[in-house]
């Protein structure tokens, strides 16, 4: 079965699937209390047939009969690919119900994308290494005597000498996660292109030990600033141990249930491209200040500094954008700019669209549709005036270099 976001889709449903269904209508619990899974079913004349509108999700979900629903976007499935292997978003949903994963890989191949995506930028920068104690019982004996082990096991014999040393590794939990992650992945039936790129990410783990860990455990583990860089890997780590039968299991091949919630793969891929846009800037995304003066917040979506100076606010709407802004999303950004103290902010689309610019007052705001394209992201510097952000020429910019793959309501 298959539905596209937003679009009703008429679906036949058993008993036990339509009450698992009903359940995931409500708000979804992730990144925001009023994303829905599904935001409606409705009965038909038919028997057992309902229409089934989808949130904004892409993926792949497992019913309890054991079949499942494919939540499809509205652009081709590599351009889907695209966006979330660069915004390593990891998916808002996994749970255990099985699906299958012989046909049409789907998510299978879009998380396996963006983990090499991550391995290989860790990779190249050095896999990250920390101090193990390792015992030597031969010459020459490096480190430091340990006499308690040494009479406990060798009775303080003079020709069995014990000492600890201390010894840098890449056997560190981080890398042991990750590792563990990509033997999960080899043994997964994957387009070629993307099992050559895993294949050639395995040598670099060889020293790494294959300890047992849970999908629970990884998100446990404590990240210094020396390994701070591994979190989005580690997010995509946890998604595919958690999903316990992505490998092949007896004759058939399955997978677990994986749901990327796409406002935020596209928020995230935005602020990816502000920072490659703004180089000698500070990206804060997402910005969280006083709304009201009573106390209220909220959030913009990515905020550009200068130092301690606010100089930029975009908000990305994944949403198909009119011929004029929404009314609420205007009054949003200039009610922004207001408490924030900017003239200007840019509302971002997922979508071409005209240019528009509105002006409220003495607050201008932007509105840039850029379109789906695998053209290679190209730097907009020369074409952004850096020190004012001319929104108009920021426009121009943005639509010039394209954002790489995406779905929209």
């Amino acid at each position: 079965m298959e539905v596209i976001e937003y679009r009703p889709t008429k679906l036949t449903l058993d008993q036990g699937d339509l009450d698992y269904l009903l359940s995931l209508v409500r708000s979804a619990s992730g990144d925001r209390t009023d994303a829905r899974l599904l935001q409606a079913i409705t009965p038909t004349h038919k028997p057992d047939v309902y229409e089934v509108t989808a949130g904004p999700y892409v993926g792949r979900l497992g019913l309890p009969s054991g079949r499942w629903i494919d939540f499809r976007s509205r652009f081709p499935f590599e351009d889907v690919i695209e966006l979330i292997r660069r915004s390593a978003r990891h998916p808002i949903r996994a749970d255990k119900l099985r699906v299958d994963a012989h046909a049409a890989a789907f998510l299978t191949e879009a998380i396996a994308l963006a983990f090499a995506c991550e391995l290989e930028s860790l990779v190249g920068q050095g896999l990250a290494k920390g101090y193990e104690r390792i015992r030597h019982y031969r010459p020459p004996y490096p480190g430091r005597l340990d006499p308690a082990y040494h009479v406990g096991r060798f009775a303080a014999r003079p020709d069995r000498l014990v000492t600890v040393g201390r010894h840098l590794t890449t056997n560190v939990p981080v890398n042991q996660a990750a590792a563990v992650a990509l033997d999960v992945l080899s043994r997964v039936p994957l387009a070629r292109e993307i099992s050559t790129r895993l294949a050639r990410l395995a040598p670099a783990f060889v020293r790494v030990a294959r300890a047992p860990i849970r999908a629970e455990d990884v998100g446990r583990i404590p990240l210094t600033n020396l390994t701070r860089r591994y979190r989005q890997a580690l997010g995509l780590t946890e998604a595919i141990l958690r999903s316990q039968s992505l490998a092949p299991r007896s004759a058939g091949l399955a997978g677990g249930s994986l749901l990327f919630f796409m406002p935020k793969v596209w928020e995230a891929y935005v602020s990816q491209w502000l920072a490659e846009q703004w180089p000698e800037h500070r990206i804060v995304a997402p910005h969280r200040f006083q709304l009201t003066n009573d106390g209220q917040t909220a959030e913009a979506d990515a905020t550009v500094w200068a130092g301690d100076e606010l100089v930029a606010l975009y908000d990305a709407k994944y949403k198909w954008p009119g011929s004029t802004p929404d009314r609420g999303d205007i009054y949003q950004m200039v009610t922004y700019c207001e408490r924030l103290g900017l003239e200007q902010s840019t509302l971002v689309y997922p979508v071409a669209a005209p240019r528009v610019t509105v002006t409220i007052g003495n607050k201008v705001v932007h509105v840039l549709g850029v379109a789906p394209s695998f053209a290679p992201l190209a730097s907009a510097n020369d074409a952004i005036d850096t020190a004012g952000k001319n929104s108009d020429a920021c426009g121009d910019a943005l639509a010039s270099t394209v954002l790489r793959g995406l779905e929209v309501e």
